[in-house]
């Protein structure tokens, strides 16, 4: 093919030469001399001589002709790779060639190499390059910001929910509505699962054979009659999803004991419970700060619907060409063949969604000058902290605050850094569509919880 344009480089006698084959395609053509691997080459064979044992040989004192004849292949190859790496990555930098995925070599001309007798060596990168692409940020750009409003019903609702969460368990002796059922489950061959079995995961098909029941009593049904998802299955027999797949047929459930749940009554001792350190004596209060929670929480809601809007709408209407053939490549070696590359076909249209968003959000945050601070990094992770303890904005004071914060700087140091790239990527994913939507036009949608949900659920 006719390339679209050449760049070469040297460095000493090493050739680099860059060909774009269009604008998201390139390949990168690297020529190594014997002078360019001597010398790193020969100090590592050294090196090596001197750490080799060998039984007739002093330590160190090995012949190097023998140390090469043994082991020269190997450094050789792993020392041409270190430095066709290193000024690949080099040239990429100094001639800022942005680049998708990683420099694929051409598999061709690696199988072809003779490492015994060369001493040139040509190496071929295909590589993606990052696209350019233009983006309309102006009110021409219209979307909807849903405001859901705190209904009486679903505020009811909400307590009703938080009396069941905070409400006791009574042992009884017949099976109703809503009871937690523990039963010794024997299957055909015999064997006994300790099952824990909530009436509400029952099918409704099988629940006539079990309301009713009582302590003692042995019900005999199809466990995938009984419990049709295999989630049901794992949760009940207490295994993993991954052995339910062998678990079938009639099984023996000999019911050992029955639980009934109570709601928790309207009082002080259950407003405290739900809204630790808060003092609400009246049921009037209560209700007023339930409804409070849930406008906070519709809000958020609200706020992440339209983050998700947005992402859909910049994703599919920002033209943005991306070097399909070579990313369905890259992703097949990169994940080892553990994934088909009919799987990655399948699977394309979701990355290329994902990849078109990172693209995107650097796009905007480069013309807005958009950084996060380490502060804001860790205040991600502090709201984290304070949520799990269910610590409030005005609970962060003193001692309490010195311990979220310690809480926080240890969940940031986890797993070598990949916590602390988790929550720097939140908020700045966050940063970059705060900023999109402070330059497009929203216009206000008064909806309902379930006008709401039903809007969202049509839209998956």
């Amino acid at each position: 093919m006719h390339s679209f344009c050449k760049n070469v480089n040297k460095t000493h006698t090493m050739e680099i030469t860059l060909e774009k084959k269009d604008k998201v395609n390139a390949s990168l053509k690297v020529r190594l001399k014997e002078d360019d691997y001597k010398t790193k080459y020969t100090t590592k064979l050294k090196e090596y001589g001197k750490k080799v044992q060998l039984k007739g040989f002093r330590p160190g004192h090995v012949p190097a002709g023998l140390v090469e004849k043994m082991y020269g292949k190997s450094i050789l190859v792993d020392e041409i790779n270190s430095i066709v790496s290193e000024s690949i990555n080099g040239y990429l930098k100094d001639n800022q060639v942005e680049i998708l995925g990683d420099p694929m070599p051409n598999a061709k001309d690696m199988a072809s190499i003779d490492w015994d007798n060369q001493k040139e060596f040509d190496f071929t990168y295909n590589l993606g390059l990052s696209p350019e692409f233009s983006l309309e940020l102006s009110d021409k750009v219209v979307l909807e910001k849903f405001v859901i409003n705190a209904t009486d019903k679903s505020v009811k609702e909400t307590i009703e929910n938080l009396r069941k969460q905070f409400g006791t368990y009574t042992d009884t002796e017949v099976i109703e509505s809503e009871d937690m059922i523990y039963a010794d489950a024997t299957d055909a061959a015999g064997k006994t699962y300790k099952a824990i079995l909530p009436e509400y995961r029952i099918d409704e098909k099988a629940k006539k054979q079990f309301l009713g029941a009582k302590k003692g009593d042995i019900i005999v049904a199809d466990i995938r009659t009984v419990l049709t998802e295999e989630a049901a299955i794992a949760h009940v027999l207490g295994v993993d999803k991954k052995d339910t797949a062998s678990i079938s047929g009639e099984f023996s459930f000999n019911i050992t004991r029955i639980s009934h749940p109570s709601n928790a009554e309207l009082a002080e001792e259950f407003y405290g419970k739900v809204f630790r350190g808060a003092e609400i004596k009246t049921y009037e209060d209560f209700e007023a700060k339930v409804k409070e929670n849930v406008s906070r929480n519709y809000e958020i809601e609200s706020k992440n619907a339209l983050f998700s809007d947005v992402f859909e709408y910049f994703t599919k209407n920002t033209k943005i060409e991306l070097p399909e053939d070579f990313l369905k490549d890259w992703l097949y070696v990169i994940n080892e063949g553990k994934i088909s590359k009919e799987e990655i076909a399948t699977q394309f249209p979701s990355f290329e969604s994902s990849l078109k968003w990172d693209l995107i959000k650097n796009f905007v945050a480069k013309q807005a000058d958009i950084k996060v601070e380490h502060e804001e990094v860790l205040a991600k992770a502090k709201n984290l902290v304070a949520a799990q303890f269910g610590l409030a904005d005005s609970q962060l004071d003193g001692e309490m605050a010195k311990l979220v914060d310690q809480f926080a700087n240890n969940v940031l140091q986890r797993d070598n850094g990949k916590e602390y790239r988790r929550f720097f990527e939140e908020a700045f994913g966050e940063k970059v569509l705060e900023y999109i939507i402070s330059k497009i036009k929203l216009k206000e949608k008064s909806v309902d919880p379930e006008e709401f949900r039903k809007m969202r659920d049509s839209k998956k």
